[in-house]
């Protein structure tokens, strides 16, 4: 039962993303907009796939491609969001602390790829690795400036935060606690859909800086 209301919370909440965006992209044509629905979107679809899927097959095992695939390509979308967004100057800005995207992010992944699918486990910590590090660097980068940036501090923030709760949802997800409300997988999950839903926001922000 707590499984399926997390499934329909972010399935509901990443929908509601992809509408309102797809509408300021109608709006303004602002390419960072087209992204980020099209973030939301894969995010969705893989939130709709694994819900039925959860719902028509109660034992269900731990990985389903179809979703999997989606959620690779929002990571995607999300990677090609930071690039329309970074600044000139940013992209070859370099700094010491985008050393802690891989001394955190490569352990990780391979805890992540020794009990799970060493595919996609390593696809989506190549991922993860580079999300964290550009928005280490975005976040170091606007700090040495004389102009302080916050609506791009707000975005690179909400990045980072995304990853973290990612990570702990994946290390809260074995071993499995069960499909009860104790299990802290199904509140990280709760985390997780306010963060992308914070997005929104966050993007707005930064196209407005």
């Amino acid at each position: 039962m707590a499984e399926t209301i997390d499934n329909f919370f972010q399935f509901f909440m990443t929908l509601l993303g992809c509408a309102l965006s797809g509408t300021l992209y109608l709006k303004k044509r602002r390419q960072s907009y087209f992204i980020l629905t099209c973030f939301y979107g894969c995010f969705t679809l893989a939130g709709l796939y694994w819900m039925l899927y959860t719902i028509l097959i109660p034992d269900a095992p731990p990985m389903f491609y179809v979703a999997d695939i989606e959620w690779i390509a929002g990571y995607l979308f999300l990677y090609l969001l930071q690039d329309s967004l970074a600044l000139p100057e940013e992209r070859s800005f370099r700094c010491r602390v985008i050393w802690l995207a891989p001394l955190t992010v490569i352990p990780l992944t391979c805890y992540y790829i020794s009990i799970g699918n060493p595919v996609y486990n390593l696809i989506v910590g190549s991922m993860m690795l580079l999300l964290f590090r550009r928005s280490l660097r975005g976040v170091a980068y606007l700090k040495r400036q004389r102009i302080r940036q916050p609506n791009l501090s707000f975005f690179h923030l909400t990045l980072i935060a995304f990853v973290v709760l990612e990570n702990c949802l994946w290390l809260f997800s074995y071993p499995w606690g069960g499909d009860t409300w104790s299990n802290p997988y199904f509140w990280i999950d709760f985390a997780v859909t306010l963060c992308l839903l914070t997005f929104l926001p966050a993007v707005r922000k930064a196209v407005s800086a």
